[in-house]
């Protein structure tokens, strides 16, 4: 009756709202705090609402508060989010950040233990697609209450947090045998992959141009089917997982913890953060934080924008959007104030470590006009990407680092897999005489490199060089896949067990499109580049679309090379203006 009369559209807006409140004291006559805890709290969050649809939100955070008594986020954790969101967003709309910063801080406790209870891989990021807002009010309200140093733990508290809990298992079980029950699932995964391999190298060895209809679609509907079923295999291996099967948790970091991920006074972490309104960007250096915000730059005005004007021209017409790339990087450049950010932030500043939020992870930053004449933030800054700054601990945290230099470490390439990117073969040719790399640590053409001479020479050495075709799956991010000789190699068997490099210093995949993805509102960035940092690879060089062979042959030998000779060619090649129309792309 109280809920009724609450949400009730006809009458006297405060009679009704009188017999709501009366109703729920009627109810409270029964459902005591000593004889019904659990409904006396769902009543008390009730007359909070009552009280917040009056616009009397000091009466109504009230009543939030004596839920909240009952429903703990350790007891009931979905009755504490709800009930503490509603304070939250009750304090949040009227001015009362303080209060506004405390409903939120349950609100995130409650949701991240509903999070671990779930035992399912969709069911935490279900969770977390549905409240996510309340990060986006936390960071907001703390910026509004002066807090920053809060702020920006909460937005990196927020960040990639499937792809974090994939990377704390394979700390956790590195070196460990792995369990028969896992073996079994893997050997399942793989055959089920083996299959889709068989199936597509049939298709293309048939003559498709008199392929009917029909068998076109049958050929789709029997990837599809199992791809299914990889799926359901992919489900039952990650509810074996300790981090998903509750063992251990993933403790955030603190400002301290992440400053001391910086290693140089000259280094500074660039964290950015979309909320509904504004962009912000946190400026961590060892010894302080600043921000920069970017006004007006919100979820529809920033991230729609990136949506509409980068990522769907890419997909549907990739030509038009090449001739489109600097304007829009112009204008980005501009929506970020990026000459701003630089003048009042990063004086002194040699290196970015940057960490983008939702479809900036797309964004080329190098490329990114700084204000000056013809100068852009890779001419500027040494710039290293990371999708959150865990991540980057994990990466760090790797102690077989150490244990190299740059003489003893062991290079290996896999060059033009499919027999049809002569600039590959180049390429590889280039790296094996700078680094005197032996016929055997090379994997040449479709004789040479197959998935399993792939994975042993990925278990061999240390720096791995991938120039052959790739591909992304934006439909099904682990399908995504490096195209070799007799199949693929995709994201999802990057991210199991069966795949520890814990030897692997970096991995440099020079192919196309291996950092492409499209995160969820999580900001899940799922790519065959993360996939190789949950396999232990410290660092990976990856791309963001599709590339010309000729051109990535350039840019990687330019890169990769110690050569100072080398090196100042580079400086005539920055900005090259080749005409590579007929030249392949490394994708398929």
């Amino acid at each position: 009756m109280g809920i009724a009369y609450d949400k009730r559209v006809q009458g006297d807006r405060q009679e009704n709202f009188n017999f709501a409140v009366q109703a729920y004291q009627n109810s409270l006559k029964f459902y005591t705090r000593e004889n019904y805890p659990f409904a006396y709290a769902i009543l008390q969050n009730n007359l909070g609402n009552a009280y917040r649809d009056q616009g009397l939100a000091i009466s109504a955070i009230n009543y939030y508060w004596l839920a909240l008594e009952i429903h703990t986020h350790i007891s009931y954790p979905h009755e504490s989010l709800r009930a503490s969101r509603n304070l939250g967003n009750t304090a949040f709309n009227a001015g009362l950040w303080f209060t506004a910063i405390e409903g939120y801080a349950i609100a995130v406790e409650a949701l991240e233990t509903s999070r671990n209870w779930a035992k399912s891989e969709s069911r935490p990021q279900k969770i977390l697609e549905e409240s996510i807002n309340v990060y986006q009010n936390m960071v907001q309200a703390c910026i509004n209450a002066g807090q920053i140093e809060k702020a920006f733990e909460y937005s990196e508290r927020s960040r990639s947090k499937r792809l974090v809990d994939l990377m704390a298992s394979y700390n956790l079980s590195q070196g460990e045998e792995i369990p028969p029950k896992v073996q079994e699932l893997l050997q399942q995964y793989e055959e089920l992959q083996r299959q889709i391999d068989q199936e597509r190298q049939s298709h293309k060895s048939e003559n498709n141009r008199s392929e009917t209809r029909a068998a076109w679609e049958a050929y789709n509907e029997a990837i599809a089917s199992l791809e299914t079923q990889k799926q359901q295999v992919w489900e039952n291996l990650r509810r074996e997982d300790p981090v998903l099967a509750g063992e251990i948790q993933v403790n955030p970091l603190s400002l301290s913890e992440i400053q001391k991920l910086i290693d140089q006074p000259n280094t500074a972490i660039l964290s950015f953060y979309t909320t509904n309104s504004d962009t912000h960007i946190f400026v961590v250096q060892q010894n302080k934080i600043t921000f920069h915000t970017s006004t007006g730059q919100g979820l529809n005005t920033l991230q729609g924008w990136i949506n509409q004007n980068w990522l769907l021209p890419y997909i549907n017409d990739s030509q038009k959007w090449e001739t489109q790339i600097n304007s829009i990087l112009r204008e980005l450049a501009e929506r970020l104030q990026i000459p701003k950010l630089i003048s009042q932030h990063l004086q002194g500043i040699e290196e970015l470590i940057l960490v983008p939020h939702l479809l900036l992870h797309q964004i080329p930053f190098a490329a990114l006009p700084t204000g000056e004449y013809q100068e852009y933030l890779g001419d500027k800054f040494l710039i290293r990407y990371t999708p959150s700054c865990q991540i980057l601990e994990f990466c760090q945290q790797r102690d077989n680092v150490a244990t190299f230099n740059e003489i003893s470490l062991q290079y290996g390439t896999v060059e033009d897999a499919e027999d049809n990117l002569p600039c590959a073969r180049f390429e590889g040719e280039q790296l094996s005489q700078m680094y005197n790399i032996p016929e055997e640590k090379r994997l040449i053409g479709s004789s040479q490199a197959t998935s399993n001479n792939y994975r042993q020479l990925a278990q061999q050495v240390q720096v791995l060089h991938s120039s052959h075709h790739a591909q992304s799956r934006l439909d099904n991010p682990l399908e995504s896949q490096l195209k070799l000789a007799d199949g693929s190699i995709t994201l999802g068997q990057l991210m199991t067990p069966s795949w520890r490099l814990p030897q692997l210093v970096e991995v440099f995949l020079s192919c196309c499109e291996t950092n492409l993805g499209t995160p969820s509102l999580t900001d899940d960035i799922l790519t065959l580049s993360t996939g190789f940092l949950c396999a232990g690879a410290r660092s990976v060089v990856s791309t963001l679309w599709s590339v010309n062979d000729l051109a990535t042959a350039l840019f990687s030998i330019f890169t990769t090379s110690s050569d100072k000779k080398v090196k100042t060619v580079l400086k005539h090649y920055r900005k090259p203006k080749l005409n590579c129309a007929n030249l392949k792309k490394r994708s398929f």
